[in-house]
């Protein structure tokens, strides 16, 4: 199949781009289409997780392999990038939080599609909108956002106003998937083993979102 990279980032932390990205991957994977993670950030929050889990259950079979990037030294970051491109399947990106590193420029440039996660409060939706100025001065990758870890049950009438204005701000230079409720099953995931149905049933409408828009079923 033809090579896509999707890299999982934004600048503000806390809104779940790791546990999204391994989620995606587990969810490509089981529909049998090729995918690899690569894990971009410093915390190497995604690898130490497969690790962690590898030492547990060393026996168990890899569902997708996950790879760490160093982007300090800008000529290898070039290098890994340009080899990437030539997988053919889906390449996942887990970025850092940050728009400190200038070699990330070359993650975000060879980018198909951006998966940015958000949440509705003042300083996400204002971190967000810095970093797709920023993202936009290197990239023209599709980019999606993902509202995740969603409190449904919140009603109050500012806030209802405030998501609404914000989906509508997003969708004039993006996509917004359905949303991704808050939920224990979501915030924890695993390298290892399917999707438990409840995640599933979680992430499913806006995964399907991104497949659709990365046009994976053609």
């Amino acid at each position: 199949m033809k090579n896509k990279i999707v890299i999982f980032s934004n600048i503000k932390g806390g809104v779940g781009k790791t546990s999204l990205c391994a989620l995606f991957a587990s969810y490509l994977a089981e529909k049998g289409c090729p995918v690899i993670a690569i894990d971009a950030d410093l915390q190497a929050s995604l690898y130490r997780h497969r690790q962690r889990e590898k030492d547990v259950a060393p026996e168990e079979p890899v569902p997708w392999n996950v790879e760490l990037l160093d982007t300090a030294d800008r000529k290898q970051t070039e290098h890994v990038m340009c080899k990437l491109k030539e997988i053919p399947g889906v390449v996942l990106i887990d970025c850092p939080g940050n728009l400190n590193d200038r070699n990330l420029e070359l993650v975000y440039r060879a980018a198909d599609a951006a998966v940015i996660p958000i949440s509705f409060d003042a300083d996400t939706v204002d971190a967000t909108g810095i970093f797709i100025k920023a993202l936009r001065i290197v990239s023209s990758a599709n980019l999606v956002f993902v509202p995740n870890r969603i409190n449904t049950s919140e009603r109050k009438s500012e806030e209802l106003r405030q998501r609404a204005q914000t989906t509508e701000f997003l969708g004039l230079v993006g996509t917004v998937t359905p949303t991704i409720k808050q939920s224990v099953s979501v915030k924890r995931y695993t390298t290892l083993y399917p999707l438990e149905r409840g995640q599933l049933a979680a992430v499913e409408p806006s995964f399907a979102k991104i497949v659709e828009i990365l046009q994976l079923n053609e």
